[in-house]
């Protein structure tokens, strides 16, 4: 076998066909205009996926696995000499690893999404506030979650969960009297409800009530992201996306980001914020904007970590805040300079949930607006909840 025969992207077949003719790093790179180190990163890789294949001799590795099947294991016996008496190799169904199936799947449509978007004008005819920015909070969304109101009390699924958060968009971006330049989504994290096509969590591997095929709640969310930025299009001049990393969906959220800035890469009016730490955080004038899911931390490390890490910024503003997500329920406290606020999600409870106890009374489920000024901080806030949505009443 050859390295080309575990290549799938153009990028990897190239380098691929190159390791096969036995040239060096540094050849290749120079060959394929790549960095040295980017280049040696897809040699490990290629390296990698020929090993797990069974195909690494160097490694005593000579017999590949069958179609489907990658290495789980493999215990080899050597004799005094150092040849191989015995060897168990024990083979498992292929699991691609998200972080690899991000990567190709990204490379290989990257190209195909620039020029699908085409800018668009904005609507209002008003002269923008650049002394303004409207925040768009959406807490934890769980798109994909399906609720039987038989057994909670409120039926939801992918439909409903797209069109709510699109509605809610909608009446946040009307309902603001001004015309702030500026126009930041932020996804607190868990945007969606299962990271994969398992429906388990990612860390516990608890089971997850998920509503149809994940590669169609994919499709909603890629909808439903065009949806939301465009509204907001209509009314600032320009749009910050801020996709936090959640506990349910750590992997699918670096997918769909990656995705959204190949989609808006040829429009200046769009901005979407790299997201592969889970603490993201903006300076805009005399604000600190922190943003971070609120899993597997509290608030006291939360704050060593903001003074520790954003000390420059820190000493730079006047009004700092941390928001997060993660229990679905309203927290505003302050500490030592800094405002953490926990925001409400639209959904309702789905059955762990519910069986529980957590779930969320309607007047709680909701989505907010937070309007801050370049050096006041916030100055006003919108909200519109679930029973407003439902009406269907302006």
């Amino acid at each position: 076998m050859s390295f080309e025969d575990h290549a799938k992207t153009d990028l990897q077949k190239k380098v691929a066909a190159l390791m096969d003719k036995g040239f060096t790093t540094s050849d290749i790179a120079q060959q394929l205009g790549l960095d040295t180190s980017n280049c040696s990163k897809y040699i490990r890789q290629l390296r990698g996926k020929a090993a797990l294949a069974g195909d690494s001799p160097e490694h005593g590795l000579t017999h590949p696995v069958a179609p489907g099947f990658t290495t789980r294991r493999v215990s080899t016996m050597y004799n005094a000499e150092g040849g191989v008496t015995a060897q168990w190799h024990i083979q498992e169904p292929e699991k691609q690893r998200i972080e690899e199936f991000v990567e190709e799947f990204v490379k290989g449509y990257s190209e195909d999404l620039k020029g699908l978007h085409k800018p668009q004008k904005r609507i209002s005819k008003s002269t923008s506030d650049k002394d303004h920015m409207a925040c768009y909070m959406i807490g934890d969304h769980h798109l994909g979650m399906y609720s039987w109101g038989e057994e909670t009390g409120k039926d939801w699924d992918a439909d409903k969960s797209e069109e709510a958060l699109a509605d809610a968009i909608d009446r946040l971006v009307s309902a603001q009297a001004g015309d702030p330049k500026y126009g930041a989504l932020i996804n607190l994290g868990d945007f969606f409800h299962a990271n994969d096509t398992t429906s388990m969590t990612p860390a516990s591997k608890a089971l997850l009530d998920t509503d149809g095929r994940f590669g169609r709640v994919i499709r909603i969310a890629a909808r439903l992201y065009k949806r939301i930025i465009a509204r907001m299009l209509e009314k600032h001049e320009e749009v910050i996306v801020f996709n936090v990393r959640g506990n349910h969906d750590p992997d699918v959220s670096l997918l769909i980001n990656e995705l959204l800035k190949g989609f808006y890469e040829t429009d200046k009016r769009v901005t979407v914020v790299d997201n592969y730490n889970k603490f993201l955080w903006k300076k805009w004038g005399q604000n600190l904007i922190i943003l971070h899911h609120g899993d597997k931390i509290n608030q006291e490390r939360l704050y060593e970590s903001i003074t520790t890490n954003l000390a420059k910024e820190w000493g730079e503003t006047s009004y700092r805040v941390c928001w997060t997500g993660h229990l679905h329920s309203k927290l505003s406290v302050d500490k030592g300079g800094l405002n953490f606020e926990r925001w409400n999600v639209l959904p309702p409870a789905d059955a762990w949930h519910n069986a529980l106890g957590f779930a969320s009374p309607e007047a709680m489920r909701t989505v907010s607006c937070v309007v801050l000024h370049r050096e006041y901080g916030e100055e006003y806030r919108y909200k519109v909840g679930i029973r407003r949505i439902n009406s269907k009443k302006g």
